[in-house]
């Protein structure tokens, strides 16, 4: 074995061992239709191109115009330790330099250390080879933070929509203060894209909450003259409720009077107005749009990726894959075309049936591109549309709580199913009673072996609102609270209005459920909120608008419950990746990927009130600049 893998082998041997998924079976050789395979591969060949990424050769500097050996080391000036490494164990690890061999770490600690050990270069060159050749070279090549930058590992989302995000940039709804306001941007998308009648739009964003009359609006408000006889369906928000034009509502027969773990907007006569929530959504309009296809897939997927490098995102937890994402995700990670690391939660053909057998898991395929190992169900709707399942009534709407999207008996007999086949399940939960009862099926599943059900790292999606006593069940099953702090910021002017100030005590509790031992991986579920992880970052340790605002104040909406910048951080790097099951990522320590973020100012230190001002310039997956530059 030559030194520089006995030194790749002896690093990686430090670093904590997650328990590993099971080996998934062979499986057998598909066809994929070559001219497809094409198409997706070129939608990422120009995208490489354009953003300058070198899969093949070393990384570069000054925007690829200076080359690097596979041995090098990043450093920053005059004893600053503004190199974060955050440890598995704990802390952020602050260092003064990182040593790179290939696209692991290798080593870290102080610059002095590093200049013993291996000597220091003062010129562009280096060894490719063993780190025992590095001093009779010359030294190693050490690269230096520019003044008053500082390095962080790459950032991961843990729990995104990247399709759903790539749509919703083409015709974005968000922030819009007006139902007049948000039906002028459609119209002026129809204009400008030329559509006709019969063609379909979509659209993705608008709040009802955000607008002066607090009303869900109507089909009939989108049948004006510019949107006449189009097909119009524009998702809210939070992804839960569908606005539909009059041709859509016209395509609907024989609609029921309710639904199950969902609602058919009605209007004092009882005719459908043209929203529906939750499960109506997925059973009356979905059916009608136009199927998703290979082609869209891959466009949405450039978009997010796109987007997603330039915030300083190397990986993302898909939070909602059906079978034909799946088979596409597959396609790609074996040519090698995911630009981003995507851990998979599979979504059944019926949410509420079994289909573990069905599906491959796999892991780290494409060069640890891809993951999928675990499951999404879906236990309620959201706080914003009133669907979140609550054990009382909502506070400003007497005599409804919300609903549950399936009986209560369903969950139980549904999630075991999944543990006992070995996935990790992952079930959104907002209200405080969707909680409780998936809580109560968690337990069921437990059996005997209460030790291995802690090592499967299930997950509560969103968490939102916990009744008294259920915060503490879910940290000693190890249910991590998959959160998101700008879901807390968004909706905050609105939760005690839905639930009344003694009960949202326990909404978006980040705090307490730390403090019960629990365990949180942070996120954004974007295109609901913003894909900028340091908005997320921002808000888990001010609890406060960008404004600096809060219901409560300038110490932040129950401001008792914010994160430290320390756990921030580490909910955006080590959390999410023990939420996959990665074992070398989100961590610059000795045996993890060196994939890196590097940022104008110092993250750790700056002001907190200027921490959104600061800025990536340049995000590294394996070695190599993908987005940005590094000047040096």
């Amino acid at each position: 074995m030559s030194e520089l893998r006995q030194r790749k082998k002896e690093a990686a041997a430090k670093v904590p061992a997650y328990e590993k998924a099971p080996r998934p079976a062979p499986r057998s050789t598909r066809s994929v239709h070559l001219a497809l395979s094409i198409v997706i591969l070129g939608f990422f060949v120009l995208y490489a191109q354009r953003k300058g990424i070198n899969k093949k050769g070393p990384w570069t500097l000054d925007n690829g115009k200076r080359p690097l050996p596979d041995w090098y080391a990043v450093c920053s000036r005059d004893g600053r330790k503004a190199v974060y490494t955050v440890p598995v164990e704990s802390g952020v690890g602050a260092v003064e330099c990182v040593v790179v061999g290939d696209k692991y770490v290798v080593d870290t600690g102080s610059l002095a250390k590093v200049r013993r050990k291996y000597g220091d270069k003062a010129t562009l060159g280096g060894v490719d080879g063993s780190p025992a050749h590095i001093k009779k070279d010359g030294g190693l090549r050490i690269i230096y933070l520019p003044e008053g930058h500082s390095l962080t590992p790459g950032l991961t989302d843990a729990h995104v929509h990247i399709f759903e995000y790539g749509k919703s940039r083409e015709l974005p709804l968000y922030g819009f203060s007006t139902m007049e306001e948000t039906i002028a941007a459609v119209e002026a998308y129809v204009k400008e894209n030329g559509l006709k009648k019969g063609d379909w739009l979509f659209g993705m964003g608008w709040d009802h909450n955000a607008w002066p009359v607090k009303e869900y609006p109507t089909a009939a408000d989108l049948d004006t003259p510019t949107l006449r006889g189009i097909n119009v369906a524009l998702w809210r928000v939070d992804v839960h409720a569908a606005w539909v034009s009059p041709p859509v509502l016209a395509q609907m027969h024989d609609l029921p009077e309710e639904v199950t773990g969902g609602a058919i907007v009605r209007d004092a006569d009882g005719n459908p107005t043209g929203v529906f929530v939750d499960n109506a959504m997925y059973e009356f309009v979905v059916p009608l749009m136009p199927e998703m296809n290979d082609e869209r897939r891959a466009r949405y997927l450039e978009t997010t990726t796109r987007d997603a490098l330039a915030v300083g995102l190397v990986g993302v937890h898909d939070a909602m894959a059906p079978p034909e994402d799946i088979a596409f995700y597959r396609r790609m990670a074996d040519d090698g075309a995911l630009g981003l690391r995507i851990y998979t939660m599979l979504l059944c053909p019926d949410k509420f049936a079994f289909c573990g057998k069905d599906v491959q898991r796999t892991i780290g395929a494409g060069d640890d591109r891809w993951t999928l190992r675990s499951v999404k169900l879906f236990g309620d709707g959201a706080l914003g549309s009133r669907g979140a399942a609550l054990l009382e009534e909502y506070s400003d709407r007497p005599g409804w709580s919300g609903f549950l999207l399936a009986d209560e008996g369903v969950w139980a007999p549904l999630i075991k199913s999944f543990y006992d086949d070995g996935w990790q399940v992952n079930v959104h939960c907002i209200g405080d009673k969707a909680n409780r009862v998936i809580l109560d099926a968690f337990e069921s599943a437990v059996g005997d072996d209460k030790d291995a059900f802690r090592a499967g790292r299930h997950r509560i999606e969103h968490a939102q609102v916990y009744a008294p006593g259920d915060i503490q069940r879910a940290a000693d099953l190890n249910l991590i609270g998959s959160v998101q702090p700008t879901h807390c910021t968004s909706d905050m002017g609105y939760v005690e209005d839905r639930l009344g100030h003694e009960r949202a005590k326990g909404a978006y509790a980040w705090r307490t459920y730390l403090d019960a031992g629990g365990r949180l991986a942070l996120g954004s579920d974007f295109p609901v909120e913003s894909i900028d992880p340091l908005k997320g970052i921002y808000a888990a340790v001010t609890r406060l608008t960008e404004k600096g605002e809060s219901p409560h104040g300038k110490d932040g909406w129950f401001g008792d419950q914010r994160l430290t910048r320390e756990e921030a951080l580490r909910g955006f790097t080590v959390d999410p990746a023990y939420a996959s099951f990665s074992n070398n990522t989100g961590s610059l320590t000795p045996g993890m990927r060196f994939d890196g973020v590097l940022w104008d100012d110092d993250l750790m230190t700056v002001d907190v009130g200027e921490l959104l001002d600061v800025k990536v310039k340049a995000t590294i997956m394996d070695g190599r600049i993908v987005y940005g530059e590094w000047r040096v």
